[in-house]
């Protein structure tokens, strides 16, 4: 006998067909097709027979035509296309199928549409273009187009149902790398706030997303911290994370000089030893290569060009260490996007030699079990031979960071600078390309005003270093070390955001120019294709579908040297992708999202999934769709347009590995398109209601830190602190790309809550801007958001 379970509006419970095969949703994929979605405990293709339509009935007809989409996922998922007569709001729809029957009341604010893509983690409130795309694709039956005119839809708060946009339908049309016919849904009159969700009228509702506020914090919390999972010779515990290693892994590791490669070192356990901390692991297994140097030169960029977003205490992660790194706390003064970058610069600390030269990375023979790393890990680690990729790019490296920690720390910034002169020395003597040299004379000139280093600077910018960037924003950072390609630009910008040493004009427009062309490179890209991918989807190189936020990080850059709205949006556009804006509606990220990959190519997150957690780490970026798919899916893979050729199984690398250098380099992106801030990790933003805030003109409020809040009152921007000693009081208001509004001097105040009224006579300049104020008091930094209304 078949069961039946009746449900209102939406499948909440769970009808169990047999110990392999759950009906888990009914769900739409147009206006006239219900997708029965199941999902399959073991991965089998055929699990679910629609060989015989007259067992697939609505309201006791038969559909009329039924196809499927079978993904491998966790373990498998099946969606059913049922096409029936045109569904009505309000009318009860029975559907009898070979494996049980279930009612549902259809309501299109309420049953989930899958042809609705969003980001499904947070759109930037800082976005005028924001977006979603309408596909109707019904896996062996194709793509349809929509018939008639294009329908209506409406925006709403999911606790309270009310509408805050609404709009029709625009077409985009034919798109041949995701095998769908595209239609807009624009979202750029949607105010901060949420969860909302989008209801197309006939048709049903997408996934709940947010815009801007917590839900941009929480997005760029989840991201930046996906670093901290990956780091190497570091604890991993609570309250900084899950409790995955009590003490640092991977620190005793034997010098061998063997080959560069994978898992092919042979430890004999005879060799010299070394006690090494820092850097991350590669991908799934435990390496640490030379590709990952390109990681905090990054971090150190981003920095540099939003130093305003970013302060200490930010992400929760430890930065207070003993002799052996076992973490004694957090709260070191040190923005912690710096502490991150110190931490991705310390391993090649370690693995420098006394000659300067500098080994290529740690590596052992086999992999890791899927075990805590610090206590399981029995495998022996030694030393990859000396290479000068990592030489190459370390004595600009060591002084970038010697530069920002010599305000926290004079000695530590001196050891950075004995380790770039020896390495200097060392490289100098070899090929080195033209882009990393460029980079170590910026900094060297940066920081100690060596005229002779600036001489070079301009020599290397006149010999066209920089000039090939437009022809690398695709290009991995990580893999072009030592060689002409020109495809980071964090060798520059600490050169372009300099206000304390002279710079030259003509250099500066020529790296300006480059970041330019680079950028609008990037925007041909993305306006190329109806999903924001961001490059060619037909290619070889593993996670090239995946990297959004490489692709998003020269308009990004070029926005903060021009203001042009156009490049911030391109940026914003582009970084949704991996968020569900894709064919498939899936989060590429783990731990965001709600339909996200489950089985990450990850030895750690292995062991996630197997104890309480049961799910894997968060903050990985797979490397998705398009290189040489396996898996079981039907269509089969390669029968799939590209866009489409993914299943969510962690035994094919080139879709579900990762690395820190290709897919996790730009994560701090995601804190400048929140406008910074810090996310209270025990607020979940989607639990609740989030208040929509729209601008209006003349109006002044700052979203308070945890010590600063800050209102206008006739004329006066009043800020109250509340301190915790005795300190002097500096600040300043800023716009979102750095540029300095007004500059103020308080005097002395504190303990305790003071208050402080600063005259704003120049209203009319900030426009109607998102504004930032902050405030120095002695090495803390404390900040907050002015939003200017219209």
């Amino acid at each position: 006998m078949k069961k039946r379970l009746v449900i209102a509006t939406i499948l909440c419970g769970l009808v169990q067909l047999h110990a392999a095969l759950t009906l888990k949703e009914i769900r739409t994929a147009s206006n006239n097709v219900l997708v029965v979605f199941f999902n399959g405990t073991s991965i089998s293709a055929n699990a679910v027979d629609i060989t015989d339509i007259s067992q697939w009935k609505v309201n006791g007809e038969a559909a009329t035509a039924i196809s499927r989409y079978v993904m491998q996922a966790n373990a498998c998922d099946y969606h059913i296309y049922l096409t029936v007569p045109q569904l009505v709001n309000g009318t009860t729809y029975n559907i009898g199928t070979p494996y049980g029957d279930t009612s549902i009341v259809f309501d299109d604010h309420k049953i989930f549409c899958e042809s609705i893509k969003t980001n499904q983690a947070a759109y930037s409130a800082l976005c005028k273009s924001n977006y979603a795309n309408f596909a109707i694709w019904l896996g062996d039956g194709g793509n349809r187009q929509i018939s008639g005119a294009l329908p209506a839809y409406e925006v709403f708060e999911v606790y309270t149902n009310k509408v805050v946009a609404q709009g029709t339908l625009a077409q985009v049309g034919e798109d041949k790398t995701s095998g769908d016919f595209v239609y807009k849904i624009d979202l750029s009159s949607v105010p901060q706030g949420g969860p909302y969700k989008i209801a197309i009228a006939g048709y049903g509702c997408s996934h709940p997303f947010g815009v801007g506020g917590d839900f941009s914090r929480r997005l760029a919390h989840i991201m930046f911290r996906g670093q901290y999972y990956q780091r190497c010779g570091c604890p991993i515990r609570e309250p900084y994370g899950w409790n995955l290693r009590q003490s640092a892994c991977h620190t005793h590791v034997y010098d061998v000089d063997g080959p560069i490669g994978e898992a092919n070192i042979v430890v004999a356990g005879s060799e010299p030893t070394m006690t090494v901390f820092g850097g991350y692991h590669d991908a799934g297994d435990t390496d640490r290569r030379a590709y990952h140097i390109a990681n905090p030169v990054i971090n150190l960029m981003l920095y540099e060009a939003f130093p305003n977003l970013f302060v200490d205490d930010q992400f929760n992660i430890p930065d207070k260490f003993d002799e052996n790194f076992n973490i004694l706390g957090k709260g070191n003064g040190i923005p912690d996007i710096i502490d991150e970058a110190e931490w991705g610069t310390l391993i090649w600390e370690y693995l420098q030699n006394e000659d300067g030269s500098i080994h290529f990375g740690t590596e052992t023979k086999g992999y890791a079990d899927a075990a805590p790393y610090d206590v399981k890990d029995k495998h022996l680690y030694g030393t990859v031979k000396i290479d000068d990729r990592p030489a190459a790019v370390a004595p600009g490296l060591f002084l970038h960071l010697a530069r920002l920690l010599k305000p926290y720390s004079e000695a530590r910034a001196q050891q950075l600078v004995e380790r770039a002169r020896r390495t200097f020395d060392y490289i100098s003597t070899k090929k080195w390309a033209k882009p990393e040299k460029l980079y170590y004379y910026i900094q060297k000139y940066l920081y100690d005003g060596d005229e002779a280093a600036h001489e070079q600077v301009k020599s290397l910018a006149d010999s066209g270093a920089v000039k090939n960037f437009p022809l690398c924003v695709t290009v991995t950072p990580g893999y072009s070390l030592n060689n002409s390609a020109f495809d980071n630009p964090g060798y520059v910008v600490s050169y372009m955001v300099e206000k304390t040493r002279a710079t030259d004009p003509e250099v500066i427009a020529k790296f300006t120019s480059a970041l330019k062309e680079g950028a609008d490179s990037n925007i041909v890209e993305l306006k190329k294709y109806a999903y924001p991918v961001g490059n060619n989807p037909v290619g070889t190189s593993w996670g090239h579908n995946a990297r959004q936020s490489s692709y998003a990080c020269a308009p990004l850059l070029y926005w903060r040297f021009s203001g042009e709205q156009t490049y911030f949006d391109a940026a914003c556009n582009l970084m949704n992708y991996n968020l569900g804006l894709n064919p498939l509606g899936i989060s590429y990220v783990t731990g965001l999202g709600f339909h996200q990959v489950h089985n990450p190519h990850d030895r750690q997150s292995w062991y996630t999934k197997s104890e309480d957690w049961g799910v894997p780490v968060p903050g990985i970026t797979v490397f998705g769709p398009g290189v040489s798919p396996t898996g079981t899916t039907v269509p089969a893979l390669t029968a799939l347009p590209v866009e489409r050729q993914f299943a969510d199984n962690q035994n094919c690398y080139s879709m579900t590995e990762f690395t820190i250098f290709e897919t996790m380099t730009h994560y701090s992106m995601y804190t400048v398109l929140a406008g910074g801030g810090k996310w209270d990790e025990t607020n979940d933003p989607y639990a609740s209601q989030q208040s929509a805030i729209k601008r209006e003109r003349e109006k002044v409020r700052v979203n308070p830190g945890s010590l600063l809040s800050a209102n206008l009152r006739n004329g006066k921007l009043v800020i109250t602190l509340n301190l915790m000693s005795k300190e002097r009081i500096r600040g300043s208001l800023f716009t979102l790309n750095g540029a300095v509004l007004s500059e103020f001097d308080l005097g002395i105040a504190g303990p305790g809550i003071s208050t402080f009224q600063l005259p704003i006579d120049k209203m009319g300049k900030l426009g109607m801007n998102v504004v930032f104020c902050r405030i120095h008091s002695g090495k803390s930094s404390l900040a907050g958001k002015v939003l200017i209304r219209e």
